[in-house]
């Protein structure tokens, strides 16, 4: 029961939170909307960064430079690696100073305010439950408030479930990012430069009279392989070089080594032995 009220409770916050992407809006001097886009992801992000500090989330302790150490700085050059290899397959350009400035806004907003919900809140509740539930259902809603883009007409199955999948990889991805450096500032700078073709794309939007796209059924299942193989499997690598390895020995050289270790000073002498064995 008390599972599914935390379940509903975090579906309703991230409802608000697209509510406050719709309806947020400047009233005067924004004739693009673009005032109006920046101030509904950063007002998003303010009022979940309230929560977070209302309800004293353990993401608390990530709202802070990033530490560097041989783990965060793999997963930082991962990141950029990553990032590299998704601007290989894109075509950019730059665009006039009247809208490249407004654009970095906005892409650094959409970053501080995607990321505060679903790193910063939706992680930060479940974390002290259940770290791995925390990381998945983290990254799945994160994924499925993207559906708020496929109403109305615009609605398409295929372009919806791949959108969602990718955001759940790329929300994975962050969720390592975050962990490894202990900072939630650099998957914010991530994730703006992620988005960076919202702005940059050399690709002519796509106009909102054509119609929805679809795929066969193979295709489509298949279309989120890409995410999965350059956002999901680096996460996991990640995650896999920051857990504790153990070092194999026989028992009692683990004793022994145990032994030298007290007689040196070298561990606390009130410490649990078998414990101390069993890391080992």
């Amino acid at each position: 029961m008390k599972k599914l009220q935390i379940g509903l409770a975090l579906s309703g916050f991230s409802f608000f939170a697209i509510l406050i992407l719709r309806f947020v809006r400047v009233p005067f001097l924004d004739p693009d909307g673009n005032a109006s886009n920046i101030a509904s992801f950063l007002i998003m992000g303010a009022v979940f960064y309230y929560f977070i500090k209302r309800f004293k989330l353990p993401s608390l302790i990530y709202f802070r430079a990033p530490r560097f150490t041989p783990i965060s700085t793999f997963a930082i050059f991962f990141a950029i690696a990553v990032l590299f290899a998704s601007f290989a397959h894109e075509k950019f350009e730059m665009k006039p100073w009247n809208v490249a400035i407004p654009g970095i806004l906005f892409l650094l907003s959409i970053g501080i305010g995607e990321e505060l919900v679903a790193r910063g809140f939706i992680y930060g509740v479940l974390k002290e439950r259940s770290h791995k539930a925390a990381i998945l259902v983290s990254s799945l809603l994160f994924g499925l408030m993207h559906l708020n883009l496929y109403t109305g007409s615009d609605w398409d199955p295929w372009l919806a479930y791949w959108h969602v999948a990718s955001a759940f990889c790329f929300g994975f991805f962050m969720c390592a990012l975050l962990i490894a450096t202990e900072s939630i500032w650099v998957p914010v700078l991530a994730h703006a430069l992620f988005d960076w073709g919202v702005v940059f794309d050399k690709t002519p939007p796509v106009r909102k009279d054509l119609p929805p796209i679809s795929f066969p059924f193979w295709d489509g299942l298949a279309s989120p392989f890409g995410d999965f193989i350059f956002l999901f499997l680096p996460g996991l690598i990640i995650f896999f070089f920051m857990k504790p390895r153990r070092i194999w020995a026989p028992r009692w050289f683990k004793s022994l080594a145990l032994r030298i270790a007290l007689h040196w000073k070298l561990v606390d002498e009130t410490e649990d032995k078998s414990e101390l064995i069993g890391q080992y």
